[in-house]
C-alpha cells in the first residue's frame, strides 16, 4: 500500500510536465531568435511569436514578416537602435521611429518619391524566461505590407552585424507559427498598428515601381529636401544605378549626385577602345 501511495504521488508531476515540454515544442512562440542592439536598457528580444491571419493576432517575428513584410532582423534591428524611443502611456511598451526612403536620380538630381515613416513595438516586460517579451510589430505607417526595399535600405545601414551572431537562429530557420500560445497575455499598449491607407485611397504600391534610377535612403529624422554631394555618397552602398542606405531622420526631397555617378562614361585614347 505503502507502495502504491508513494507511486501515485510522483505520477502527476511527471504527467505535467511532459505535457508542458509538448506544448513548447508545438508553440514555439517564446522562443527567442536574436538579441536586438536596442536603444533602451540591455537587449530587445526577436521571438518567433506568431501571426493569426483569421483573427489579426500575433506578436514578434512571424508578425513581423507575415504581416508587414520585414523580412531581415538587421532591418529591425536598425530601428531598435533608433534614438527616437517614446514610451506608450504607463505601459512597459516603447516606440522607436525611423524613416526609409526612394529617390529617383535624372540628369544628376535625386529627388524623393516615396518615404515611409517606420515603427518598431517593443514590450520590456519580463516573462517567465527572465527575459523581456521583446518585439511586438514593426510596420510602415501607411500599408498593411512594407515594399521589399524597405527592409533592404534599412539593412544594409545597419552596422551592428559586424558584432557576434552567436546563439542567433538564421532567418531561414525561423519556424512559422499561426498559434496563439495558450498562456500569452496581450497588453493594451501593443494592440496598436497602424497600418492601413492613411487617406483611405491612396494605393499600397504608388511609388514604388522601380526603373533602375532609384536610390534608398533611411533616417531617424524625416528626410530632408536636400543634402550635399558628400552625404549620398559616403552613405550609399553602389549595386548597378541603385544606392541604398538608412537613416533615423527624413531623407531629402532632392539629393544632388556627381559626374562619376552618371549612368555613362566618357573616354579618349589614341588606340581603339574595348
Amino acid at each position: 500500500m505503502a507502495a502504491t501511495v508513494l507511486l501515485g504521488a510522483f505520477s502527476v508531476p511527471a504527467a505535467a510536465s511532459t505535457s508542458s515540454d509538448a506544448e513548447a515544442a508545438a508553440n514555439p512562440a517564446y522562443r527567442v531568435l536574436k538579441h536586438l542592439d536596442y536603444s533602451g536598457p540591455g537587449k530587445a528580444s526577436l521571438r518567433v511569436g506568431y501571426y493569426d491571419r483569421t483573427h489579426d493576432k500575433g506578436f514578434g517575428w512571424n508578425k513581423v514578416k507575415k504581416k508587414h513584410n520585414i523580412t531581415k532582423y538587421s532591418a529591425v534591428e536598425y530601428i531598435a537602435k533608433s534614438p527616437n524611443r517614446n514610451r506608450v502611456g504607463n505601459s512597459t511598451t516603447y516606440h522607436m521611429t525611423g524613416y526609409a526612403g526612394k529617390y529617383r536620380c535624372r540628369n544628376g538630381v535625386c529627388t524623393l518619391v516615396k518615404q515611409y515613416k517606420m515603427i518598431l513595438s517593443v514590450n520590456e516586460k519580463v516573462q517567465r524566461d527572465g527575459q523581456d517579451k521583446g518585439v511586438i510589430t514593426m510596420y510602415c505607417v501607411g500599408v498593411v505590407r512594407c515594399p521589399n526595399w524597405v527592409s533592404t535600405t534599412l539593412a544594409k545601414e545597419n552596422r551592428s552585424l559586424a558584432a557576434s551572431d552567436e546563439g542567433t537562429v538564421p532567418e531561414e530557420d525561423a519556424p512559422d507559427n499561426s498559434q496563439a500560445p495558450s498562456d500569452e497575455v496581450v497588453d493594451e499598449a501593443d494592440l496598436e498598428d497602424e497600418n492601413t491607407p492613411m487617406d483611405g485611397g491612396a494605393p499600397a504600391d504608388e511609388g514604388d515601381a522601380v526603373d533602375g534610377t532609384e536610390t534608398y535612403l533611411s533616417s531617424y529624422q524625416p528626410l530632408a529636401d536636400s543634402v550635399s554631394v558628400t552625404a549620398p555618397t559616403t552613405a550609399l552602398t553602389a549595386s548597378g544605378r541603385e544606392r541604398l542606405a538608412a537613416s533615423y531622420s527624413p531623407l531629402a526631397w532632392t539629393v544632388p549626385v556627381s559626374a562619376t555617378e552618371d549612368r555613362y562614361r566618357y573616354a579618349g585614347s589614341y588606340n581603339r577602345l574595348r
